[in-house]
C-alpha cells in the first residue's frame, strides 16, 4: 500500500542551516492523502494560529500528491500551505509546470521550510544533497534572473525552480513566487520567502514514481484521457478554448453577460474587452502554447512582441490579469497589459491583488482621498496605462503611495479612511478575483465564505456564467457552493489542476487514487475528507481571530452598477444574509459561523 508515495518529509531550517528527513507514517497518509491535506495538518499542528505570518514562527509546507509524476494528466501542480500575510489565516496556493514532478522525483512528498536565514540564501535539493547557499549577488534581481542563476550554478538542466523578485524581498504582502512559466500567485508566499531571506529553491530528482496496481492504474488513466478528449471535442468546450487561446477565451462571454468587473466594479461591461482578450493576443502577437508536465490542454500562452516598451516576452496575461490590470483599471491597451504582466512576473507579485490595489487607488484619487499626481506628469486615473506601470514599480519598491498599497487593499483603506473601505474589493484581506458578486450569487457566497478570502477556485463559475443556472437565484445556491468547496478541497489533496474538475467526475479521481495508492476510498468518503479539511481550516482561522464577522462583502457589492442589466436582479443584503445563514446551516455551524460540536464529531475533529 502507498506505493505512489515517497513517505518522506524534508525539513530545512534556515536559522541554523540544517536539514533532516522525517518519515510520513501510514495513518498520516491515509487521513490526509497529500497536497493541501498534508499541508493543512502540518501547518495547523506546527504553526500557532496567532503567529505573525512574516515572523520566524511561520513555515511553508511545499507539498505534492499521490498522482504527481505519474502518467495521469493534469496532476502537475505543487501546493504550498502557510499563514498568509494578507489574511493572517491559512492559505493554500498553487503553481503548475514541472516543479512538482521534480520534488516527487527527489524522493520527498513534503518540503518544510522554517526559520530565518541571517542573509539572503537559496536552497538546492538534488541527488548530490541539500545545500543552503549564500547569494548576496541576487539581491534585487528579478525572479527570472534568480531562477536562471540557480540553474547555472548547479549546472543541471533538469533543475526546476521557484524564486522571488523585488516584491518578495520587500515583503509586499501579495508577493508571489515565480516558478519558470508559472506562479504561486495568491496569498503572499513570496513575502514569506522574503521574510525568511530565501531567494529561491531549485529541485532535481531521479527517483522512480511507482503505483500499487499498474494494470488498474493504466485503465484509470485511459478513462480520464477519454473523458478529457471527449470534453475537448465538444463545440463549446472550455478546456478546448483554453488549449486554443488560453484562459482569456471566455472574456467576451463574460462581457456579453454583463459580468465583467470594470472600473473597480462600478460597471459590468467593458467596451475595450475585445482588444485585450485571449483571441486578441493570439491574433496580434506571436504566440506559443506551453503545457505543464503531462498535460494535453496546454493553456499557457507565451507571447513575444516588439512594443513601445521594447521587446517583451511573457507568459500571459491570463484571464484574471486581463480583468485586474485590464477592465478593472479601465485599461484596453494590450501592449501596456503585457508590460504590466511582465512587471508582476519579474518583481514577483500576484497580478490579481496588484490590479485590485491599483484600481482601488484610482478610485481614491478620483474621489480626492489621495493625490492623483504620481510624478513626471503621470496622473493616477482610470484608463491611464502609464499610471498602472508607474504604480507597479512604486509598489514593488515600496515608494510613495506604493508603500501603503504594498500592504494590500484592506490595510490601505484603513490608512486612507474617508469611506474607502466601502469600495475596497477584498474579503478577509484577499483582493477579489475576476468575478462579480453583484451579478453572481454563487460568487457572492463563495467570496464571503472562502477560507482564503475572495477566492474563485471553489465556486460555481461555469454553471452561472454559462446560464446552466440563473446567476441571480439564491434557492439551492448555498448547497451548491458547499459541495464545490468540499469537492475541490478533496481533489486538491491530489494536487490536481482545477481545470480537471471541469470535466472529470469525482469517481474517476477516486479510481486513480485507489489504483495508485492501493487504497479503498469511495467517492462519498473522499468528499467527506474534503469537508473535514474545510473545517480544519475554519477552526484555525477562528483561532487566528478571523471570525464569522469577516464572512462579508464590501458595500460596493450592494450598490447597483450604472449599466446593470434591467432584466436582472441586483444583489441585496437580504438575499446575501439568507444565503449566508443557509450556508452556515448546511455546514453544521452556528449562526456566528462556528462549527458545532456535533459537526466536529461527525468529521472526527
Amino acid at each position: 500500500m502507498f506505493e505512489c508515495y515517497n513517505r518522506r518529509l524534508l525539513r530545512i531550517n534556515l536559522s541554523d542551516r540544517t536539514h533532516s528527513v522525517e518519515p510520513l507514517d501510514d495513518d498520516f497518509i491515509r487521513d490526509y492523502v497529500g497536497g493541501m491535506g498534508f499541508g493543512t495538518q502540518l501547518l495547523t499542528t506546527e504553526v500557532p494560529a496567532t503567529a505573525d505570518p512574516l515572523g520566524p514562527q511561520n513555515k511553508l509546507f511545499v507539498c505534492v500528491g499521490p498522482l504527481t509524476g505519474t502518467l495521469a494528466p493534469l496532476f502537475a501542480q505543487t501546493c504550498i500551505v502557510m499563514k498568509s500575510p494578507l489574511t493572517s489565516g491559512i492559505i493554500n496556493t498553487y503553481a503548475g509546470g514541472h516543479l512538482g514532478v521534480a520534488i516527487k522525483q527527489s524522493g520527498y512528498d513534503v518540503i518544510a521550510i522554517e526559520g530565518v536565514a541571517s542573509d539572503l540564501v537559496y536552497v538546492t535539493i538534488t541527488p548530490d544533497g541539500v545545500r543552503i547557499v549564500d547569494c548576496p549577488e541576487l539581491r534585487g534581481k528579478t525572479a527570472r534572473e534568480a531562477e536562471a542563476a540557480v540553474k547555472a550554478a548547479t549546472g543541471r538542466d533538469d533543475l526546476h525552480t521557484m524564486a522571488i523578485g523585488l516584491a518578495g524581498e520587500n515583503k509586499v504582502r501579495y508577493a508571489s513566487l515565480s516558478s519558470e512559466t508559472r506562479a504561486f500567485g495568491r496569498g503572499g508566499a513570496g513575502a514569506v520567502f522574503g521574510s525568511k531571506n530565501l531567494k529561491a529553491i531549485g529541485v532535481a530528482g531521479i527517483e522512480d514514481v511507482r503505483v500499487a496496481d499498474p494494470p488498474a492504474f493504466e485503465a484509470a488513466v485511459a478513462a480520464i484521457y477519454r473523458t478529457l478528449r471527449d470534453d475537448m471535442a465538444r463545440p463549446w468546450s472550455l478546456l478546448a478554448g483554453f488549449s486554443n487561446v488560453g484562459t482569456g477565451v471566455g472574456m467576451q462571454l463574460v462581457n456579453e453577460k454583463s459580468a465583467l468587473a470594470t472600473r473597480n466594479h462600478q460597471l459590468t461591461h467593458f467596451e475595450g474587452a475585445s482588444r485585450i482578450d485571449g483571441a486578441a493576443y493570439r491574433e496580434n502577437f506571436p504566440t506559443r502554447p506551453v503545457a505543464c508536465f503531462g498535460c494535453l490542454v496546454h493553456c499557457g500562452m507565451l507571447h513575444k512582441a516588439s512594443t513601445r516598451f521594447g521587446e517583451l516576452w511573457t507568459r500571459g496575461p491570463e484571464y484574471e490579469t486581463m480583468y485586474s490590470l485590464g477592465s478593472l483599471c479601465f485599461n484596453d491597451d494590450p501592449e501596456a497589459l503585457m508590460k504590466a504582466n511582465l512587471q508582476c512576473e519579474d518583481h514577483g507579485m500576484d497580478t490579481l491583488s496588484a490590479g485590485v490595489n491599483i484600481a482601488f487607488a484610482m478610485e481614491c484619487a478620483e474621489r480626492g482621498i489621495i493625490p492623483a499626481d504620481l510624478g513626471d506628469g503621470v496622473k493616477l486615473e482610470f484608463g491611464n496605462a502609464d499610471a498602472i506601470i508607474r504604480l507597479l514599480e512604486m509598489i514593488a519598491h515600496r515608494q510613495g503611495i506604493g508603500e501603503v498599497l504594498a500592504e494590500g487593499t484592506r490595510r490601505a483603506a484603513q490608512v486612507w479612511d474617508q469611506g474607502a473601505e466601502e469600495f475596497a474589493l477584498q474579503v478577509k484581506g484577499t483582493e477579489f478575483a475576476a468575478w462579480m458578486p453583484q451579478r453572481m450569487r454563487g460568487i457572492a457566497l463563495t467570496f464571503a465564505t472562502s477560507n482564503r478570502g475572495a477566492c474563485h477556485k471553489r465556486a460555481p463559475i461555469g454553471l452561472e456564467i454559462s446560464g446552466q443556472i440563473p446567476m441571480d437565484q439564491i434557492e439551492g445556491r448555498a448547497a451548491l457552493v458547499k459541495d464545490i468547496q468540499d469537492k475541490v478541497n478533496a481533489i486538491f489533496t491530489l494536487v490536481s489542476c482545477r481545470f480537471a474538475e471541469f470535466a472529470v467526475p469525482l469517481e474517476q479521481f477516486v479510481d486513480l487514487l485507489n489504483a495508485a495508492a492501493g487504497t479503498d476510498w469511495t467517492a462519498e468518503r473522499f468528499l467527506w475528507m474534503g469537508e473535514r479539511l474545510w473545517n480544519m481550516e475554519r477552526l484555525y482561522n477562528l483561532a487566528a481571530g478571523i471570525s464569522g464577522e469577516e464572512d462579508r462583502l464590501p458595500e460596493r457589492c450592494f450598490e447597483v452598477p450604472a449599466d446593470f442589466p434591467a432584466d436582472q436582479k441586483p444583489l441585496t443584503r437580504e438575499d446575501f444574509n439568507a444565503l449566508l445563514q443557509d450556508y452556515y446551516r448546511l455546514r453544521g455551524w452556528n449562526e456566528h459561523g462556528v462549527p458545532t460540536a456535533e459537526r466536529l464529531k461527525m468529521l472526527e475533529l
